[in-house]
């Protein structure tokens, strides 16, 4: 989608895969990116790269959606999204020290799923020091997704241009994509993505509809029409991925 100076790209960049606590390869999700309608998503399984190491193995089609390699820096205090990163980041201190571990491999840091029960976002130069934080994301409790929206709000009072970010937080079940990120790029790129992550140039959508972000930049994103999923099989895709599951604990027990 063209938007002025801009290309409007829609991401995920929340998204577990194989090998890992993620049911498909990277190759795999790509493919079902572009059921999806998105155009990059990110690799980050919790506090591993072995996935992530498998994303430079994949062909460099112009035309398929970008996979950028990164983690779930995952703390008992705090989880953190890492994206694009070279290698793994250890989760062995506060938010503020773990995030320039982060910046300085040229990644971005996203306040993970930040409820209240993660005290490390309690401290406010913790929450200045990410890049985005995740306002939309498909908690089915209600409470939770306020407390989302509450941080995000209280992180932009910090920090004005702070990205709005919406992931699926993608494990095993076919909701890829179904809350996403509206990433305002000056070229379709893993680094013109990050760029444009860090310059807080981004909308978020949730799972109801719900836009979060600079009110020109959600008008602009409403202008263009972006496409959502295409895929008209999503049920059966499930059953097949709970038939899957039933099938390797199967094997296990036996």
């Amino acid at each position: 989608m063209q938007s002025g100076e801009f290309l409007i790209l829609s991401g995920d960049f929340h998204v577990h895969a194989a090998p890992g606590d993620g049911s498909l390869t990277p190759a795999a999700l790509r493919d079902e990116a572009v059921r999806a309608g998105l155009d990059v998503i990110a690799v980050t399984n919790h506090n591993q790269f072995v996935a992530a190491r498998l994303v430079s193995s994949l062909s460099g089609e112009a035309d398929e959606p970008l996979v950028i390699p990164g983690e779930e820096v995952t703390h008992p205090d705090y989880h953190l999204i890492a994206v694009g990163l070279e290698h793994p980041v250890k989760a062995d201190g506060a938010v503020i020290d773990v995030v320039a571990k982060i910046h300085e491999q040229g990644g971005v840091a996203i306040a993970a799923h930040p409820m209240h029960a993660f005290a490390g976002y309690d401290d406010d130069a913790a929450l200045a020091a990410v890049d985005g934080t995740e306002v939309a994301h498909p908690e089915r409790l209600e409470k939770f997704r306020r407390e989302y929206v509450k941080t995000f709000e209280r992180a932009r009072r910090l920090k004005p241009h702070i990205a709005p970010i919406g992931s699926s937080d993608f494990h095993n079940t076919p909701a890829l994509g179904q809350c996403r990120t509206f990433v305002f790029v000056r070229e379709r790129s893993a680094a013109g993505v990050l760029e444009a992550l860090r310059a807080g140039r981004t909308v978020a959508l949730d799972d109801h509809g719900n836009m979060y972000g600079d009110p020109s930049l959600v008008e602009r994103v409403r202008a263009a029409q972006p496409a959502g999923r295409t895929d008209a099989n999503a049920p059966w895709r499930r059953l097949a991925v709970l038939l899957s599951w039933c099938g390797l604990a199967g094997v296990l027990v036996l």
